[in-house]
């Protein structure tokens, strides 16, 4: 009886090590991606909300302010990115657009992945889980 339980223990052991490195495997995989779309600048994802919450702003202003002071972003890097501050705002929400739609996908997923290797069962599932995540 005892060898029976120290065998059950070794697989669980051996089951839950596989978990763990399976999921560090989709986590490489889903930082991979992000890294395609998104800066990895220490810092960086404030900058993209404080624009996107200042292009947000500063579209529903009418008529337009005469000048850029409550907009420091903006006033930052009209001419540099594009001509206006009006367009500017417009690149930046629909940059947020498309980071978002790409997030919801690969968070989508991240999750999926894992709910999946939380339910599996054998190492060989595991494997198939994350051969066909990364694929």
């Amino acid at each position: 009886m005892i060898s029976i339980t120290r065998s059950a223990e070794s697989k669980a052991a051996v089951l839950a090590k596989a978990q763990a490195s399976a999921r560090a495997r989709i986590d490489e995989s889903i930082t991979a991606a992000r890294r395609l779309y998104i800066t990895t600048l220490p810092g960086q994802e404030m900058i993209y909300q404080a624009k996107e919450n200042e292009a947000k702003a500063y579209l529903v202003l009418d008529p337009e302010p005469a000048d850029l002071d409550e907009f420091p972003m903006l006033a930052a890097e009209v001419g540099v990115t594009a001509p206006t501050a009006y367009e500017l705002a417009q690149i930046w929400l629909n940059m947020a657009a498309q980071w978002r739609a790409v997030a919801a996908d690969l968070e989508n997923l991240r999750l999926t992945a894992r709910e999946e290797i939380d339910n599996a069962t054998t190492v060989a599932e595991l494997d198939q889980i994350v051969a066909d995540r990364l694929t």
